[in-house]
């Protein structure tokens, strides 16, 4: 084991000199260790591929998939091939602690490819960087052969849970779109999707023992081209066309697809907030019995928290709990535990007769009274439960993992590692990706917040004031796409990428191997990788952000213009022009008289424009009365 770790190192440290010698080798996330040597591999049609028996049998198939997908031909695949093979790629497996879990080793030498892995992530990981090293246009080339550079290397994640989270509760997606986003995040070494599947605006997996669940809490009244938060609640006798669920049969086909493709799938039923679309399909699990519920149409939903007093809504989520263990074979459930209003607990007799027979200090305690009997269920069943920090309230959840979003008044980030618990991070400032990309006036509708692609990219999971120990506890960390205005797919997709790419490189590369200035290079050359998979990717990183701070009195504003990317000329103009390639490059802050239309854009040497002309009036808004 000492020999492997001494290698490892050693090759560790001369990658640090030779990532400078490959600039042309774009790999994401970016790999531990990569060293270029000389000559080229030929890759043809005729190449044969050879894969150990010890992996799983639907490798095979993927690869040809993947192998035409990429190239346009179709591949020869053997699998224990015993006999000498030449201009071969080998997947083998090994026994290398140094490589771990998910770590690999590639190899190409002018006469061979050669990947081992320790398993089956670990071979699916060496292949996903194979396929990057082939150029992002093979299929366009006309050559009959490819030629790649040989070069040696060693790879494994900083972290365990890289992860992406979809809301297909406020907007129910088709499957066939979500098989698309396994298929190409996978591309990228994501290995965590984590299924929002129920909330207000929907309840969206079938559970054969609560039928209602997907015959009413899966549809909504229609609201469509009303804002979000200002839709009306929904009526009993009105029609509800909007929804849909996914049947057992659905999620067991999803479930697989994602397991070939080295996903693990963690779904979520939020409890016990978010739960307008289960009191409506189930009212008696409402402390409210005087109130009629409907599934939200989207906005504020009051009154959404279940009852925490009966002891049949604790009898109804076991329940669901069985049905969710056996079909996601996940050794995680998500329980959500987040924004859980109090406040029908507190006119609640049964909860009130709860929090007094368990000698509960107030409705806090009740709150992880009630997620601990949810945790109970959990590992009844051999899972590991998981919830948003708001379940440390109270008297907390011990042996829970801890999905720390809040940040700003809340410091869950180190609060939960602080106190023993393992911590996954999913921080709302850097990597809630419902947020715009760009200038705002240019992107789908969103919340208000600007989270751009270099601001996901410079994230750091592991805050800088943990022990050694307490960092230890941090799993990884994800991006979350919510789901309220992700209407349909194309927008969905727009949201996801590229900011998927660069939460990838967040969790599996170590931060002194991050470069953004490689990653901007990298990021163009994947690109193409989204165009050919028909990825409907933003170009928001191209689009500058305009910001300024005024002065009132001399009617003046200091103007700064920030390009999310590094790699082209910034331009400016200040008279209400469109600007050029040969308008003024822009160096540092300026200043602005109010009332000016401020312009700005990248373009290449060559004087091509890179993405929109951006546009900011530096003008004081008074607020409204």
């Amino acid at each position: 084991m000492k020999l492997f770790t001494s290698i490892f190192l050693l090759l560790f440290s001369l990658s640090l000199v030779s990532y400078a010698k490959q600039e042309t080798i774009n790999i994401i996330p970016r790999p531990a260790s990569l060293i270029v040597q000389k000559g080229h591999f030929n890759l043809t049609a005729q190449t044969p591929i050879s894969i150990s028996e010890s992996f799983d049998a639907k490798f095979k198939g993927y690869v040809q998939e993947k192998i035409k997908n990429d190239l346009g031909f179709t591949c020869m695949i053997g699998q224990g091939n015993t006999s000498p093979l030449v201009n071969a790629i080998i997947f083998e497996q090994t026994n290398d602690p140094s490589l771990g879990d998910e770590g690999y080793s590639l190899v190409i030498t002018p006469s061979s490819i050669t990947g081992k892995a320790n398993t089956y992530a670990g071979i699916f990981n060496a292949f996903q960087t194979l396929r990057q090293i082939i150029p992002a246009n093979a299929l366009k080339l006309k050559e009959q052969q490819i030629k790649l550079p040989c070069l040696t290397i060693l790879d494994k994640p900083r972290f365990e849970w890289r992860g992406l989270l979809l809301d297909h509760s406020r907007h129910f997606q088709p499957k066939e779109f979500i098989l698309k986003q396994l298929d190409e995040i996978s591309a990228y070494k994501v290995n965590k999707f984590h299924w929002h599947l129920t909330d207000d605006q929907g309840w969206r997996v079938e559970i054969k023992k609560y039928p209602n669940l997907i015959a009413k809490g899966a549809w909504r009244a229609d609201r469509r081209g009303i804002h979000w938060w200002s839709r009306e609640f929904a009526k009993p006798d009105e029609p509800k066309p909007i929804g849909g669920f996914y049947s057992q049969d659905d999620i067991k086909e999803i479930v697989e697809y994602a397991r070939v493709r080295n996903i693990e799938i963690i779904p979520e039923i939020d409890l016990p907030g978010h739960s307008k679309a289960l009191k409506a399909a189930y009212p008696y699990l409402s402390c409210r019995q005087d109130l009629l519920f409907e599934v939200s149409t989207g906005g504020r939903s009051p009154n959404n928290t279940i009852c925490a007093g009966r002891e049949s809504t604790y009898e109804f989520i076991d329940g669901v709990i069985e049905e969710i263990a056996q079909l996601f074979p996940s050794k995680y459930i998500h329980v959500g535990g987040d924004e859980c209003n109090k406040n029908d607990w507190t006119v609640c007799s049964e909860c009130n007769k709860r929090l007094k027979e368990n000698h509960l200090g107030n409705f806090e305690e009740l709150q992880s009274y009630f997620i601990t009997r949810i945790n109970h269920q959990v590992t009844q069943r051999g899972k590991t439960m998981i919830g948003w920090d708001e379940i440390m309230s109270g008297k907390g959840t011990p042996g829970a993992i801890i999905m720390a979003w809040r940040r700003n008044r809340y410091s869950p980030e180190v609060d939960a590692p602080r106190a023993g618990y393992k911590t996954i991070q999913a921080s709302y400032t850097e990597s809630y990706i419902n947020n715009h990309q760009g200038p705002a006036y240019l992107e789908p509708e969103a919340p208000r917040g600007i989270i751009p692609l270099k601001k996901v990219y410079q994230y750091e999971p592991i805050p800088s004031v943990l022990t050694e120990k307490e960092a230890s506890l941090i799993m990884g960390t994800q991006v979350c796409l919510w789901g309220e205005f992700t209407p349909n797919p194309e927008i969905s997709e727009l949201m996801l990428y590229p900011r998927v790419l660069a939460n990838a490189e967040v969790g599996w590369t170590k931060p002194e191997l991050k470069d953004w200035k490689k990653f901007e290079v990298a990021i163009e050359d994947n690109f193409k990788r989204l165009e050919r998979d028909k990825i409907n990717y933003s170009k928001s990183t191209y689009n500058p952000l305009i910001t300024f701070v005024p002065d009132t009195i001399s009617k003046t504003a200091i103007v700064e213009i920030k390009p999310d990317i590094d790699l082209y000329n910034l331009r400016y103009s200040v008279d209400g022009t469109d600007p050029t390639p040969h308008s003024k490059k822009y160096k540092k802050a300026i200043l602005a008289n109010f009332n000016t239309d401020i312009k700005a854009a990248l373009f290449t040497k060559k004087g091509e424009l890179q993405g929109s002309i951006v546009t900011q009036r530096i003008e004081v808004i008074k607020k409204k009365k």
